[in-house]
């Protein structure tokens, strides 16, 4: 890792696409911050896999309505284990967003 980072900073590049997948992308760019001097990281997960045509994009009609990762996680089901703990967070937020609408209303 530090190598690379290292490589990068040395190369003159000014930006560094990242391609790992969430969550190993941001832990490989937090933990090489310092090492890439200025330059700047971004996580991009699988557009790759899209722009290369080894995954296909949803239909257009999921995609405005917010369903494509929907669609990502029946093109790969390998995912779904990765996206439950996804789920789980959302629902322990919507949790505790209501349980706090709950009690503000019992406080009246």
């Amino acid at each position: 890792d530090p190598t690379v980072a290292e490589a990068v900073a040395a190369s003159g590049a000014k930006i560094l696409l990242v391609a790992m997948g969430i969550p190993r992308q941001e832990e490989w760019i937090v933990r090489n911050e310092k090492l890439l001097g200025g330059v700047l990281a971004v996580g991009v997960g699988g557009a790759f896999d899209v722009l290369s045509g080894r995954l296909k994009r949803s239909p257009e009609f999921l995609q405005k309505i917010g369903l494509e990762w929907l669609y990502r996680l029946l093109q790969e089901p390998g995912r779904w284990k990765k996206n439950l703990g996804l789920i789980t967070f959302v629902l322990r937020v919507l949790a505790t967003r209501a349980s706090f609408y709950v009690w503000k209303g019992e406080e009246r």
